[in-house]
């Protein structure tokens, strides 16, 4: 059997696709290993903002071999299960794993907040932030699985062969 991997942006974000990768519903290939964009809707920022200070993790871009620097970007996992994915005792587990950004110069946008073309949220003391998810069910390390989901930014909704 061939192994197949998937990548996309929010536009794979179906409940029904994740469920067909995850419960292997096609024959062909089986289970289909996922990471694909979340819509950042109420409840994921509701989810996010559970998650504590310490449990964010700094992301670092590689910029050759062995050398690492440290972005604006912290990742965390996030305890957060759509209605639409609620888990039987015997389905997939999905992982969710949140980005945040803080934004600059706040003071240039803070009229103007429900018109950025991206995702924010504000936490708790610490400021504004952009707001980014994505859903898994490979069991790569958090880092590791967005630099993969991000691999193939060009090239949205990407099937792979192994």
């Amino acid at each position: 059997m061939e192994k197949v991997f998937l990548r996309s942006d929010t536009a794979g974000y179906q409940h029904e696709l994740l469920q067909d990768c995850a419960e292997a519903k096609n024959e062909r290939f089986g289970v289909i290993e996922f990471a694909i964009g979340v819509d950042v809707t109420p409840a994921f920022k509701e989810a996010v903002a559970t998650v504590s200070e310490n449990q964010w993790q700094p992301l670092y871009d590689e910029i050759g071999p062995g050398q690492k620097i440290k972005t604006s970007q912290e990742w965390a996992e996030v305890c957060f299960v759509p209605e639409g994915l609620a888990h039987k005792k015997t389905g997939p587990d999905y992982r969710f794993l949140a980005i945040r950004e803080a934004l600059e110069q706040t003071e240039l946008f803070e009229q103007d907040v429900q018109q950025l073309p991206f995702p924010t949220m504000e936490m708790k003391s610490l400021g504004r932030y952009k707001i980014f998810g994505v859903v898994t069910n490979k069991t790569l390390p958090g880092e590791e699985l967005i630099h993969w989901h991000r691999l193939c930014a060009a090239k949205a909704n990407t099937l792979i062969p192994s």
